[in-house]
């Protein structure tokens, strides 16, 4: 009894003394940082489909405005159209956040930073806006102007993302964004708004769909 005792104590002693399987780890940490960027990845369908319908409505109310056929002022529907993407702004803060909370480590790291760089270049861009708007008296090409400084920031950051975080359809969404830009500018102030109302958020409808198929064809498993 006393010798089937002390086996038993060795045992136990030897798993206590045997040293962490830190490959064992490892892969723990890893799996968990894959399903947290699956997830994201599949919210990212919903975040496209959201910019889609912001700019559906934002850019297609201040098209109508500047066609006749929505019976607002421009101001006014230049108003919407900021309240829409500040909603817009703010819903993919939420949903990016609850789902950003499984990454840890440079992956953290560099999607903090990642986030302070659309922040900055935003706000750079409303500094822009400002001058643009003191020196620049039409109200359509002012708009022009500050609409094609944002999505050459919108392209250049989506490109960036996509080639940081491995994602093809990020990074043909952003090319296909400073396309669309440079067609808007060459179509001038009387056309941007159709530009940007037909293939601006048509490029995210596209970006929407690719990527909830992605999502659905990646195992499920970590």
């Amino acid at each position: 009894m006393n010798s089937r005792k002390k086996l038993s104590d060795g045992a136990h002693q030897a798993d206590d003394e045997r040293p962490l399987d830190l490959n064992a780890a490892l892969n723990v940490v890893e799996a968990a940082e894959r399903r947290a960027r699956r997830e994201l990845r599949g919210n990212g369908a919903w975040v496209y489909l959201l910019w889609a319908l912001t700019w559906l409505s934002g850019f297609g109310t201040l098209h109508g405005s500047r066609n006749g056929w929505i019976p607002l002022e421009p101001e006014t529907a230049l108003t919407l159209f900021g309240l829409l993407v500040a909603a817009g702004v703010a819903v993919t803060i939420v949903i990016f956040g609850r789902q950003g909370r499984g990454i840890r480590g440079h992956s953290r790291f560099t999607g903090g930073f990642y986030a302070l760089a659309w922040i900055l270049g935003f706000i750079v861009m409303g500094a822009l806006s400002g001058t643009i708007g003191m020196a620049v008296d039409d109200f359509w090409l002012r708009g022009m102007l500050i609409n094609g400084i944002a999505i050459l920031i919108v392209g250049l950051l989506y490109i960036t993302g996509g080639t940081t975080f491995n994602d093809v359809v990020q990074v043909v969404m952003g090319v296909w964004f400073l396309v669309v830009d440079i067609a808007s500018i060459i179509a001038g102030p009387e056309h941007f708004l159709t530009v940007f109302f037909i293939f601006g958020s048509g490029g995210f409808f596209v970006g929407a769909v690719v990527q909830a198929l992605r999502q659905r064809r990646r195992p499920t498993h970590a």
